[in-house]
């Protein structure tokens, strides 16, 4: 090739464009390279958006959780506000239809006096007329003849009159005393209007991580049946995160049930061992909680100190509900209620308190007892040195007995007043109490089953057998059996599903080598 055709502005150039062709192709392979890095940056930054979105959102699920209990227990607390104001314009209704009672009364007694004056008026002109007449026929009389009979005339008239007074004072008496009870009770109820609150069934527990949630279930649900089985109370995980709900109608299972999850959660071990365990140890624990409950009661009612076995009986009602109504906190308010009706009729405050607060420590005794809650009250609180005023007054709030003290009709009263105000107790609530404890008495009534529990708000009953006792094919009968006897002997408003677990364990221990 002749390069003398090329003059050395051309080989300049030539160069030229192959530097700036090379600086092209430098920044179209920059420009690639920062591209892919932008949308590096651009995903990592998604990423970590998204991350902070996910856990933003579970805060504000939890604060949403946490508003929506809050608005709840305003609900309540504004119900009871409102119940409050309802009772005290019931009281002021009470009042005004007594006022308007007392003015008719008035009126009536207006009328029959005028017409006892009127009566009066024609006594006394028909009684001139007869002296007028007997003045006429004795004219000829002696004077002691005279005498004799104005005395008697005079001895009639006088008796007449007191007969009149006397009954005028037993009516006038009587409606002072009907208008004092009436006041003593109406300022009473007043005095003592506390709000009333449905116990819950549910109890939020919380857990470190969502991690443990997999842990509770277990591999293919081991875990969590293991758990429902022993405690008697339903275990539920879902989507809340941080957070897993025990549900039990029960209170005494239920805080069971919660205190051996936080044990469980705390410790770490989760496994069906661990969990009979943990249960076991909530079993034990929790009697230790009744001494102090009935502490506090006492505290709480001002009634006192009391014999340690009368306090733990008292506290074991914690665990007690009479149509819904916590049977402690029903004790306490009926002993602040006596204590307030005694100090009107200057009793004695202290043995109405103490007696209005053991009234109903029977029903924490040992079921299957011959005689009623409160003669069984009555014998413990004897044998615990109560003095005879508050064994009566125990003993009769039911009119079992005969009330010999004035104590023993205060604390009758004050049980009425405390049970039967509005809100104080459900009768559908009851109802479903009992239905859930007939199946799971229906299930217990079968032999070979060792525990049977009635949990998901009656919707399921969780039965275990003795694997000794039954085998596979006798527990699929025995499934059939309790659904059939269920069926013909409950009414049941929703389906009630049957689960029987059937579970051996073989524990055996193996020998350490013995070195030769």
């Amino acid at each position: 090739m002749d390069f003398n055709a090329f003059d050395t502005s051309s080989i300049l150039l030539g160069l030229l464009a192959t530097v700036l062709f090379a600086e092209c192709v430098i920044l179209f392979v920059k420009a690639h390279s920062l591209k892919s890095k932008m949308d590096a940056e651009v995903e990592s930054i998604r990423a970590d958006e998204k991350l902070k979105y996910e856990k933003k959102a579970a805060e504000l699920e939890i604060n949403l959780k946490e508003q929506g209990l809050e608005l709840k227990s305003e609900y309540e607390d504004l119900l009871s506000h409102a119940r409050e104001a309802k009772h005290e314009i019931d009281l002021r209704l009470s009042e005004l239809e007594r006022q308007k009672a007392a003015a008719i009364r008035a009126e009536e007694e207006a009328r029959t006096e005028y017409a006892r004056f009127a009566g009066m008026k024609e006594n006394h002109r028909r009684m001139a007329k007869e002296y007028a007449d007997k003045l006429a026929s004795i004219k000829h009389a002696g004077i002691e003849e005279i005498r004799r009979a104005a005395k008697i005339e005079l001895e009639k008239k006088c008796a007449e009159d007191l007969a009149e007074y006397r009954n005028e004072i037993i009516r006038e008496g009587m409606r002072d005393a009907e208008d004092k009870s009436k006041r003593i009770l109406a300022d009473a109820m007043r005095r003592m209007a506390p709000g009333y609150t449905q116990e819950i069934t549910t109890k939020i527990v919380k857990i470190p991580d969502e991690a443990m949630k997999g842990r509770l279930i277990g591999k293919d649900g081991r875990n969590i049946r293991s758990f429902e089985s022993a405690a008697g109370a339903s275990l539920i995980i879902d989507e809340t995160p941080d957070s897993v709900m025990v549900s039990c109608f029960d209170p005494a299972r239920r805080e069971i049930a919660v205190s051996a999850l936080e044990s469980l959660i705390s410790d770490g071990r989760i496994n069906p061992a661990s969990i009979e365990a943990a249960v076991s140890n909530a079993e034990k624990s929790i009697g230790d909680k009744f001494l102090q409950w009935g502490l506090d009661a006492l505290e709480e009612s001002g009634a006192g100190k009391a014999d340690p076995k009368i306090a733990e009986l008292l506290g074991r009602l914690n665990f007690h509900l009479s149509l819904n109504q916590n049977t402690l906190a029903h004790s306490v308010e009926t002993a602040k209620l006596a204590a307030l009706i005694a100090a009107e009729f200057n009793s004695d405050t202290q043995a109405a308190r103490r007696a209005g607060l053991f009234h109903d420590i029977g029903k924490a005794m040992a079921s299957g007892q011959e005689v009623s809650h409160a003669i069984a009250a009555a014998k413990i609180l004897a044998q615990c040195g109560e003095s005879d005023e508050v064994v009566n007054a125990v003993e009769a709030h039911h009119n079992e007995v005969e009330m010999k003290t004035l104590t023993a009709a205060i604390v009758q009263i004050a049980d009425s007043i405390s049970s039967s105000r509005p809100g104080a107790r459900m009768e559908a609530t009851e109802g479903y109490l009992r239905r859930v404890r007939a199946m799971e008495e229906i299930a217990l009534s079968f032999e070979g089953v060792s525990k049977a529990y009635a949990i998901q708000s009656g919707r399921e009953i969780r039965v275990a057998v003795s694997p000794d006792v039954l085998n596979d094919v006798e527990t699929a009968d025995l499934a059939k059996a309790i659904k059939e006897k269920i069926e013909n002997s409950l009414e049941t408003p929703v389906p009630v599903r049957i689960v029987v677990v059937r579970e051996s364990r073989f524990t055996l221990t193996a020998s350490p080598k013995q070195d030769a």
